[in-house]
């Protein structure tokens, strides 16, 4: 049976006509910012030339919470699915039960995925400032977050660095080369 994993594991897909589908995101139906599969919780699933997706997403941006259920046909068109999601869930079963591809145990997928994470861990990681950082904070709040104010900017070493974002709750972040961690809650980069 298929086990549901983080959705970007499950590509790239290649189709027996040779398109490939490397990449899947939806827009968050709640602020409409781009999610990808790397923040949803999920399966994709081949059978014959459609890739079944049925998915649990989080929009890093807002926290929205929504369910991902489509089909990618062999030329990389989306349509949607109807079906509620039990009913589509126990498809997506009885066609794992046919033995149907699962990407996670092809080859391709597995060379694929190696090459992704190197490229990820080869990438610059940003700046967690300490907590004994001389910080400037603006007066200025923005709002909460956990209980603490969100400052507009901060200033650190003369550099000011403008509020981008909060870390998730579940801590599975990735800071890149030009943003800064402070408090080990709030990100912020160079205004």
């Amino acid at each position: 049976m298929i086990q549901p994993d983080r959705l970007d594991r499950f590509f790239p897909i290649k189709y027996p006509n040779g398109n490939t589908v490397s990449r899947f995101a939806k827009h968050c139906p709640h602020c409409k910012q781009l999610v990808k599969a790397s923040a949803m919780e999920g399966m994709a699933l081949l059978l014959q030339d459609k890739v079944f997706v049925l998915a649990e997403a989080r929009c890093p941006q807002c926290q929205h919470g929504f369910t991902v259920k489509c089909v990618i046909d062999e030329h990389k068109q989306v349509h949607p699915v109807g079906l509620p999601s039990f009913l589509y869930r126990l498809m997506l079963q009885w066609g794992a039960r046919k033995q149907v591809h699962t990407f996670r145990q092809q080859a391709e997928w597995r060379m694929a995925q190696q090459a992704a994470d190197d490229a990820e861990a080869a990438q610059p990681a940003g700046t967690q400032l300490p907590d004994s950082a001389l910080v400037q904070k603006s007066e200025d709040i923005l709002g909460n977050f956990m209980g603490q104010p969100i400052h507009a900017w901060i200033l650190h070493n003369g550099q000011r660095l403008v509020y981008d974002r909060a870390v998730p709750p579940g801590g599975q972040f990735r800071l890149a080369a030009n943003e800064v961690l402070f408090d080990n809650r709030l990100i912020y980069r160079p205004a």
